[in-house]
């Protein structure tokens, strides 16, 4: 595949990602970080690996954050532009796409499952941190009330991890077969 093609069909794969977030779905159950995780293993230009998805929260988030999540903003008149939790989410994607960069310099099956181990458990380290450090969360700001959040959050983090499992599976096992099928050069630049 060629240059053009392997950005292309990134950018397909970001879009699907994004109409997942839109459409109802499974709390933490999109391809979001599966597709991350594959566009920092075979995009020559390592920053689309994480800029994309970026883009794509943020266009995905403006979209819900005032449609369907917008009663979490009843306090703000007109449109939300951004919250304070995305932060978070766009720094787990950045060092998703920065460590599956170093996980997966030679992609084969135990390197992509931990990659996708590793991405489940960043995402869950770092966008409860954020909703344990928010102003308005119900947790003590000591290791009592961030503990209190982790377990709280487990549920989420166990259909992230589940998510992440079937989707790298998808996408990477789908482009093998690829490969395979249709004598796609092994290339990594985009």
């Amino acid at each position: 595949m060629n240059k053009l093609n392997h950005l292309y069909a990134f950018m397909l794969l970001v879009a699907v990602a994004g109409v997942a977030r839109i459409i109802p779905h499974i709390p933490n159950f999109t391809p979001v970080e599966g597709v991350t995780l594959f566009g920092a293993a075979y995009m020559g230009r390592k920053y689309l690996g994480w800029f994309l998805p970026v883009l794509m929260l943020y266009v995905t988030d403006l979209i819900l954050n005032n449609t369907v999540n917008r009663v979490f903003f009843q306090e703000k008149e007109g449109w939300i532009f951004y919250s304070d939790y995305m932060i978070y989410v766009w720094i787990s994607i950045v060092l998703i796409s920065i460590g599956g960069s170093y996980i997966l310099t030679k992609v084969n099956a135990g390197r992509v499952l931990g990659a996708a181990l590793f991405s489940s458990f960043l995402f869950f380290v770092v966008t409860n941190f954020g909703v344990w450090l928010h102003s308005t969360t119900l947790y003590s700001k000591d290791l009592s009330g961030l503990t209190q959040c982790y377990i709280a959050a487990w549920p989420f983090f166990r259909t992230s991890l589940l998510s992440n499992l079937l989707f790298v599976t998808l996408l990477f096992g789908g482009y093998e077969l690829l490969k395979k099928y249709l004598a796609i050069p092994q290339s990594h630049e985009a």
